[in-house]
Order: C-alpha cells, then structure tokens, then sequence
C-alpha cells in the first residue's frame, strides 16, 4: 500500500508549469546526472547551511537555506590556469605574486587585492602556494573533468570546503544551477530528518565534515579566507512525498553503522557514498514498486560474482538488471492512468463537455499542458497523450537513473559482457563489509544479511524462488557463493578457520575492545 504523500509544495511559476509525475512517485527530485558523490556533497553543504536546525525537517516541510558560493577557493582551485605558467617562469618570489596577481583580479566573483596579501602572508613563498592548490586540486572530486570551473567540486575538508553548483550568467553575474546539484542531496537530507537518527547523526557529521581540525581543512580554510560567500536569495523548492518510509531509517542506520567505524580522517565517504547510492536505488525502485502495486515493495538483484564462463546467474543478473530498468516506466505509466478510478474523472466522463473537463482534471492532476491540443479529441485521446508526454519527460533523465547509479556505486558493470548487469566491484564489496559486518561473521550469514537488508541473491539460499521456479539449479548459486569467498579473501575480508567455516571480517572493528 502506497503511503498519503505530502502535499505538493508552492514552487516558483516555471516550476508550476513543469509536469507532475515523476515527482510526485519519488519527489523533487532524483536525476542521473547528479552522482552519489555529488549527492552526498550537496547533502553536506545543506547541513552546513542549516546549521542552527541541522537534521531538524521545518514543521511546514518547506526545506530552505542560504548555501555558500566560496569564488576565492573555486577560482583557485578551477579556474587559475595562469598559476603554473606562473610557476614555470622561474621568476623571483615577489614577481611572481605580482604576475600572478594581475591575472587572478580579473577572474570573475568577489576579488580584491587583498586577498592576495593575505595569501602571501600565509605562504612562505609562491611556490608552496602554487605546491598547495596543485595537491587540492588534484584531490577534488573529479580531478580530470572538463565540466565548469563553477560546477567543479573540492575534497569536503571541512565547512569551508562546502558550496553550491552556480551558472555563470556574465562577467560578475552568477545563479544557482541544478545541473549538478539537482536536488538529490535535498532529499538525502529530508530523508536522514524523517529517519529519526537525526540526534545520534548530527555530532558525528559535524566532527567529520563540518570542523577544520585537519592539516587539509585548514589549508582549505587557509585559500578561502575567513569570510564566505553566502547566496543573496534562499533556495527551497525540495519535496520528499512520504513523511514516513522504512526506507529512511535504513538508511541513517547504515550511516550510523559507517560513522561508528574506527576509519581515520574521512576514509568513510567512500563508504557512505557507496552506501547512499545503493539506498537511493532502492528507494527509486521500491516506490516504482508501490506504484505498481507489487506484493512487495522491495526490489531484488541477482548479483553475479564474474566467472571467466558464462553462467546461468550471469543470465539471471540480466534479466535481473532489465525488469529493474523497466519498473520506473511503468510506474510512471501506472501513475498517470490511475486518473481514471477518481471521482474527479468519473465526473467529467459524465459532464456536458467530457473532453473539456478531462483535460482540466488532467492539468490539475499532473500541471500537463500542451501547446495545441487537437480539436474533437476524447478524454481518452488526452489520456493517451498525457502518458505519452509524461514518459518522454520521464527518459530525459529520472529513466537513466538506474543504470547511472548502479554503475556509479560499483554495483553494475558490463566486465566480461556486452550486457548490463549486477556483477560488484571490490570497492562495492567492501562497503558491504563495512555496513554489514561487525567484527566477523559466517560467510552464510553475511550473505542473508545483505539480502534482508539491500534484496542482494548471491548464494543458493537467497536464490530459491528462482530454483523453485526452475530458472537455474542450486549447485550454480553454490559456485556463485563460492567465488564471492574467493574474492573476499583476496582483499583480506575472508578468514577460513576449517574447510567448512568461513567467516567475513570487518577489518576496522576485529581488534575494537
């Protein structure tokens, strides 16, 4: 049954005039080109943006904040190609200063001459500073990506790290973009507010990412400058349509679990990153779920652990891969015909202009609109057309979410296959470790752990709908099980203590008291 969803928010006059559809199955909104990482990053600068209510949803659900734009550390960091050549004149110190100097008061946003004297007092020389941004700029989230200087993305070392994706406008004019931060992190937030973990999270995440204890947090801080860009207007707009899921508490958990390792410094974004990622994916598919109607919310995937053959689980983890593909489609297509067993429809079929009033109910229902609308056409026909529009607005983006994240987390590859499916990368694997075991734990047991808590089919246990259903024999998911030991033990996660006990070990808490 699917939960009473929140009421639509009051958006801006373009945003009103958007169809209505896929946010209203999974809210305002997910979107495949805003990656795990940069959905985590975009949670952070939120929290940090709230901080005088953090982890505290507004009673009216209305989410706003005033996010930092730091242009002295982006344009240090992305866009100061004349450092190096700088650099590479061999000029004396106070020369190079000077060069360098001119250069950066002509980059676009808020910059004086005075911000370059306080750079020079807090490097002994040129060439350390220009040693400084090469090592955090190498560390930035996508070192290698040509995107936009303004949409380019620093290592979280603390709250001055933490800044919103802008859109160049003109020479000293900038907005807020959602290219890239396109919400996602919103509902991250909403998400871990509605969890009820938000007391146990929030001095965690604070002492992680919002404090500047570290040699790089205060390098960062250092290159930024005391004062920070904050945005002129307040962003809100976010919409989460489920007060309450188990989904959400899940996820916190996972993050507790996470937060509560002994890593150093912050070795657990990759994690939580990871984490995050899979949870999304079973949030976008349990609602497509629901929507549906499916006796069970949760989606499953039939992991493949790569064989140098192929297998009947490599087939399996396909057609595993393709339904779940196919769900949001659906689901997509189901919301919209599920207009027709309201009274609100039954009402215009019956009205002395159906066609007239159908197309209200459609616009009310869904913001749908269309340049010109045929004359004579039924209510059917709009019906028909409102699915049509609503899906190709769905395979712009919110249909690509699923191969995008799957891939992004490590859970989905092509290795060995011209086919997409379910088949982990180490890195994946270990944030499975991480989340799921404490200390040590029989191979078996890990393996329903990952299955009850993320619908993970590894071994012949977790497979028995699909044995007993004849899609392939116990002895494959045997093997399947046995090469997940195999690769666990490569990385140093798989202790054997007899030729019939193995046991998964959390590195990090096998020797915590």
């Amino acid at each position: 049954m699917i939960p009473e969803p929140l009421k639509r928010p009051a958006v801006d006059a373009d945003a009103r005039r958007q169809m209505w559809v896929d946010e209203a199955i999974w809210g305002h909104r997910l979107y495949d080109e805003q990656s795990p990482w940069l959905t985590v990053l975009e949670f952070l600068t939120v929290l940090h943006a709230r901080h005088g209510e953090p982890l505290v949803e507004p009673p009216d659900h209305d989410l706003t904040y005033r996010p930092q734009q730091q242009f002295c550390l982006r344009t240090l960091l992305f866009n100061n190609q004349s450092l190096e050549e700088v650099r590479g004149l061999g000029l004396h110190d106070s020369d190079a200063w000077s060069r360098w100097e001119a250069s950066f008061l002509r980059k676009p946003g808020s910059h004086d001459s005075g911000q370059v004297t306080r750079l020079r007092q807090a490097f002994s020389s040129f060439d350390d500073f220009a040693r400084v941004i090469s090592l955090l700029r190498g560390m930035s989230h996508e070192s290698l990506s040509n995107k936009r200087w303004t949409s380019r993305f620093v290592f979280p070392f603390g709250r001055a790290a933490l800044y919103e994706d802008l859109r160049q406008e003109s020479a000293e004019t900038f907005s807020a973009d959602r290219r890239f931060y396109a919400r996602t992190g919103e509902l991250l937030y909403l998400m871990l507010c509605r969890s009820g973990r938000g007391p146990q999270l929030l001095p965690k995440l604070e002492a992680l990412f919002l404090g500047e204890t570290s040699d790089f947090g205060r390098l960062v801080r250092v290159l930024q400058g005391a004062v920070d860009e904050v945005a002129s207007s307040t962003r809100q707009g976010a919409y989460l349509p489920h007060l309450a899921l188990p989904r959400y508490e899940a996820l916190a958990d996972d993050w507790l679990r996470v937060l509560n390792q002994p890593l150093p410094g912050l070795d657990c974004l990759p994690h939580l990153v990871a984490i995050t990622g899979l949870h999304l994916l079973l949030y976008f598919l349990g609602r497509a779920h629901a929507e549906l109607g499916r006796p069970s919310t949760e989606p499953t995937f039939v992991l493949e652990i790569v064989s140098p053959k192929r297998t009947a689980v490599r087939e399996l983890s396909i057609a595993s891969y393709d339904d779940n593909s196919s769900l949001p489609r659906k689901a997509v297509e189901s919301h919209v015909r599920s207009v027709t067993a309201g009274a609100e429809w039954a009402a215009a079929l019956v009205a002395p202009s159906p066609s007239a009033a159908a197309l209200v109910v459609l616009r009310s229902r869904f913001s749908w609109s269309r340049d010109s609308i045929p004359t004579g056409v039924t209510p059917d026909g709009l019906l028909e057309a409102t699915v049509e529009d609503a899906l190709k607005r769905h395979g712009q983006h919110v249909a690509g979410i699923h191969a995008a994240w799957s891939r992004a987390i490590g859970l989905a590859s092509r290795r060995a296959s011209v086919r997409n499916r379910y088949a982990p990368t180490d890195a994946f694997l270990k944030s499975l470790v991480v989340c799921s075991v404490d200390g040590r734990c029989p191979l078996e047991r890990f393996l329903e752990t990952i299955h009850e808590r993320y619908g993970l089919i590894v071994g012949p246990r977790q497979a028995e709908p699909l044995i007993r259903a004849g899609a392939a024999d116990a002895e494959v998911f045997s093997d399947n099980a046995k090469r997940l030991e195999e690769r666990l033990a490569s990385l140093g996660l798989v202790r054997r203590l007899s030729d019939s006990c193995a046991y998964v070990v959390n590195p990090f808490t096998m020797s915590r008291p």
